[in-house]
């Protein structure tokens, strides 16, 4: 096989905000990859860093544009139109790449079977990292007890098992909660995604799949880190920011269904959740379960993250316009007045 295809150019994206730290030990991992470094351009859009993320981005060679206005959804979608390289990656800054071989074990599907449009992996714990981050990495897509519940499970999309990864279908309503794709760009070109001002990482999957992209690779060896939440407190600030910022605005411009407020049974389904969440106890028979079996005290915590991260949402919709709405229509699904469904997800 020629070198080319052996080892074509890859953009690694990544969005900085004031996070120099985490910043420098996910592009500390970018750089640690035995994957030809020439191969690898590094595009970083930063929304009006006041420490020194721009400088350390700089550091490691990365083309630094920078965006002070534009939200997430710009940001992904300017640094999508920047890039050269033959598959694209997009991170968060909180990330890193697990391993030195990770970008050979993403592209080898990629490479082996022209079919797939992307390739994606899954979170590990990592025993310095702070609990909260840890008790969430031990879902694969790093979902809460909440999101978990109300997403499909990933095994519903496996298609065929392969030495070094598992064949994936998507669906229109069955797509597992994993956002972070390695996109092969000549396909990715040929979906309406590539026209866009506002990216969202589930949107990319939808369009893709109304495309006639359907296919997709799981290389669960290839991992990543995120560092995604401090602590408790931290977590919760994400998840309330996320509402407000992501999901309530943008619910009716965002493809991606994850909770649709027309359906009388998923509705039923939240508010049985709802009640679970806050009983305590059967939480805590789980956490007990997962820690014996994975022998990490974090585990233990699973009726408080499951209690706290599915009240401050509930409160989230309560304290905001939009979100009362959607209660109200909530209501009105089970009593039989049927109105506008929900699109959208809170995101990782």
């Amino acid at each position: 096989m020629p070198k080319t295809v052996q080892s074509p150019r890859v953009s690694i994206i990544i969005l900085t905000l004031n996070e120099a730290g985490y910043l420098e030990k996910c592009l500390k991992s970018v750089r640690r990859q035995t994957y030809p470094q020439n191969k690898i351009e590094i595009v970083v859009v930063d929304n009006g860093s006041i420490d020194n993320s721009v400088e350390v981005a700089r550091s490691f060679g990365a083309r630094v544009f920078i965006n002070k206005e534009g939200d997430v959804y710009e940001n992904w979608a300017i640094a999508l139109h920047k890039i050269t390289g033959d598959f694209v990656y997009m991170i968060d800054q909180d990330i890193e790449l697990r391993g030195k071989n990770f970008l050979q074990k993403m592209l080898k599907p990629l490479i082996g079977d022209r079919r797939i449009i992307a390739a994606f992996t899954r979170k590990y714990a990592r025993y310095d990292q702070a609990w909260v981050t840890r008790f969430l990495s031990y879902h694969p897509a790093q979902c809460d007890p909440l999101y978990e519940f109300l997403t499909p499970p990933l095994k519903k999309s496996f298609v065929k098992e392969m030495n070094d990864y598992t064949l994936c279908r998507f669906k229109l309503g069955i797509v597992p909660p994993f956002g972070r794709m390695f996109y092969r760009v000549k396909y990715l070109k040929k979906t309406p995604n590539w026209k866009l001002n506002k990216v969202s990482d589930h949107d990319l999957i939808i369009k893709c799949i109304k495309s006639g992209y359907n296919l997709f690779a799981y290389v669960p060896k290839a991992g990543l880190y995120h560092h995604h939440a401090r602590s408790l407190r931290h977590l919760l600030f994400k998840r309330v920011r996320n509402l407000r910022m992501h999901y309530l605005p943008e619910n009716e411009t965002i493809e991606y269904r994850w909770l649709d407020i027309n359906d009388r049974k998923k509705i039923i389904r939240l508010l049985a959740w709802v009640i679970y969440a806050n009983l305590f106890f059967p939480a805590f028979a789980r956490g007990l379960i997962r820690f014996f079996k994975y022998k990490d005290w974090a585990l233990l915590m699973e009726p408080i993250v499951t209690m706290t991260t599915t009240d401050v949402i509930l409160w989230g919709f309560i304290s905001d316009g939009v979100g009362r709405n959607m209660l109200k229509q909530s209501l009105k699904t089970l009593i039989g007045k049927p109105g506008k469904a929900a699109n959208g997800t809170f995101g990782q």
